[in-house]
């Protein structure tokens, strides 16, 4: 069966205690895009950190906390969000939040420093979070089962599209523009999503009456984690993705200046690891109900990235690291982290349904605090990017691998996901 928005309109919740309205196809466009926010405001920037570290005279490897710093306030919100989107409902949480990415868009583009670019960052990160958590959560809300596996394959799909073509903008952008140009275009970005959800994205999630305390938030956050299903789906996810940020901040690096590519063409490159991310993403997403041992899946996936950073860091080591030889094997990366990812955000959500925007949040945090450290040992050894990033993806879907394989009592509680 193929994944469009016509095949994704059966209703399947209730909110402030009536059925939700089958989505409209812009609203299920604008979820889609929701979770590329963070992509855009991490990707259109890659192109000009070399360009940042020189203009904004940054100590060697400093450029990439622009990185790192996104990702942590990205994380760190999600933990919010979630639980307040389940108080309140998903558009009092979402339309600010969308005003928050816009601003501090727009005041990224017009610091002079690193001090406030790495700050208006931080807070961008936070606006970027809400559109990742609510995005999840409203598909939660209204699918379940297969028919979930193949939303999130979808929201897999979209987000694979902008790390894609991001790169080859900001590359553009950087040789012509320069990097402030990049940060304003996250600024217009927001702008129009905050304008079209206010418009047309309804209320899917069920307000609670329940007062939120630090101690009540903390609990259900803990009660989720001890959920076995979602520690191993979760913890694989985070892993696997948080690899992909080694590379994300060495591999700019490496290509730019180690290897001497143009901004621009590092961008389309980009887009080849993007394009076979995509192409895992679908392929799951299509065969999602013939799956019987999703675990298996996102194992020999798992080994697949680990035998790619193997890969580029015995090429580096024995000096026959290229432009080419390096995309061959982060193409294979790619392919295999967008095949993990729907399988993984279908099962780390699929034991919870009043709890989805906190149980997504924790997800998100989980995801995201993995890429800020993978990025941050990265720059920690600024001189051997080629050494450093394939070391880091290694050690990480080496433990994902691990983490995926499921206990005895959790074999039967996985195959509901596809009933």
């Amino acid at each position: 069966m193929s994944v469009t928005p016509e095949t994704l309109r059966e209703p399947a919740a209730e909110a402030n205690g009536r059925p939700v309205r089958p989505l409209s196809r812009l609203a299920i466009v604008l979820l889609m895009a929701l979770g590329t926010l963070g992509q855009l405001a991490l990707n259109i920037i890659l192109p000009s950190l070399p360009a940042i570290g020189a203009e904004l005279n940054v100590v060697p490897g400093g450029e990439r906390l622009v990185l790192s710093v996104f990702l942590l306030g990205f994380a760190s919100s999600q933990l919010l969000v979630g639980p307040l989107s389940d108080r309140f409902g998903r558009r009092r949480i979402l339309i600010p939040g969308l005003a928050l990415y816009a601003l501090l868009g727009g005041a990224a583009a017009l610091t002079a420093s690193i001090e406030w670019l790495l700050a208006a960052r931080l807070f961008q990160g936070l606006g970027a979070a809400a559109g990742f958590v609510i995005a999840r959560a409203i598909a939660r809300d209204m699918f379940q089962g297969a028919e979930l596996v193949k939303v999130f394959g979808l929201l897999t799909l979209t987000m694979g599209i902008t790390p894609g073509i991001a790169p080859i903008v900001g590359g553009f952008v950087q040789d012509y523009v320069g990097w402030e140009a990049n940060m304003a275009i996250t600024m217009v970005m927001g702008a129009v999503m905050f304008v079209l959800c206010f418009a047309a994205m309804p209320e899917t999630g069920t307000p609670s009456n329940q007062r939120i305390s630090p101690a009540g938030v903390a609990y259900n956050y803990v009660s989720i984690f001890r959920d076995r299903t979602f520690r191993r789906f979760a913890g694989t996810n985070a892993l696997t993705l948080g690899s992909l940020y080694a590379f994300h901040s060495g591999g700019p690096e490496l290509m730019i200046n180690h290897l001497g590519l143009s901004p621009s063409s590092f961008g389309f490159l980009a887009l080849l690891h993007s394009s076979a991310f995509m192409v895992g993403a679908a392929t799951v997403s299509s065969f999602s109900a013939r799956f019987s041992d999703t675990s298996t899946v996102i194992i020999l996936n798992a080994l697949v990235m680990f035998g790619s950073g193997l890969a580029m860091l015995v090429l580096t080591l024995s000096g026959y690291a290229s432009v080419v030889t390096i995309m061959i094997f982060m193409v294979s990366f790619g392919f295999s982290l967008g095949a993990i990812m729907p399988l993984g955000v279908a099962g780390a959500l699929s034991p919870f349904k009043t709890s989805a925007g906190t149980a997504t949040a924790l997800l998100g945090a989980l995801q995201m605090s993995a890429g800020a450290a993978a990025s941050a040992v990265v720059a920690a050894f600024p001189e051997i990017p080629g050494i450093a990033f394939p070391v880091v993806i290694m050690v990480m879907t080496g433990a994902a691998a691990l983490n995926a394989r499921p206990s005895k009592t959790e074999i039967a509680r996985e195959e509901n996901i596809h009933d």
